[in-house]
């Protein structure tokens, strides 16, 4: 069965950085996001990049339905005094669970809230250890692609990027 995933901002932001959008989109799943994510890709290049696999119908955007916003408004008023996510995090989280997709996030409050929900959530360390395993990546591109997110993004969980670091770097000497 193919993996289905949708994907909040930073994931695609991460990846853009770090130059592995392109190999992110060579893996074996299907791709989702919302609008919203797509108008949080500020950075220069950001959103033309994404918009691109997008038109290549390799990244799916789906056109929410009036019920499905209410629902993701309602679902952001309800998460505003406990978890302050915004209403990007709360569409993606909505859509994930609505589906039974994977959400990929960086995104600690929504990861804590979508998982208490039941929704399987996933970060971009997942990516990178997938990416080396159906080797997409090198173990030397992943770590050197490593060590440039961990210098970029510094609410990454150090710890695993850490022990991912020495045990490609292991690998390689081998």
């Amino acid at each position: 069965m193919k993996k289905i995933v949708v994907n909040d901002t930073n994931v695609f932001i991460d990846l853009y950085e770090v130059g592995l959008l392109d190999k992110f989109f060579s893996l074996p799943w299907e791709v989702h996001t919302t609008d919203f994510v797509m108008l949080e890709l500020l950075r220069e290049g950001q959103q033309e990049t994404v918009a691109k696999y997008k038109a290549e119908k390799r990244l799916l955007v789906p056109v929410l339905e009036a019920e499905e916003m209410m629902a993701i408004g309602n679902l952001y008023q309800q998460n505003q005094n406990r978890s302050n996510l915004s209403l990007t995090d709360c569409s993606v989280w909505y859509y994930a669970k609505v589906n039974n997709y994977i959400l990929l996030t960086g995104d600690r409050k929504l990861r804590t809230a979508s998982v208490y929900d039941g929704v399987e959530v996933h970060g971009v360390i997942y990516v990178f250890d997938t990416l080396v395993e159906l080797n997409i990546i090198s173990r030397q591109v992943a770590v050197e692609k490593l060590q440039l997110l961990n210098s970029m993004n510094l609410r990454l969980p150090k710890e695993e990027i850490d022990k991912r670091i020495s045990m490609w770097k292991a690998e390689i000497k081998k």
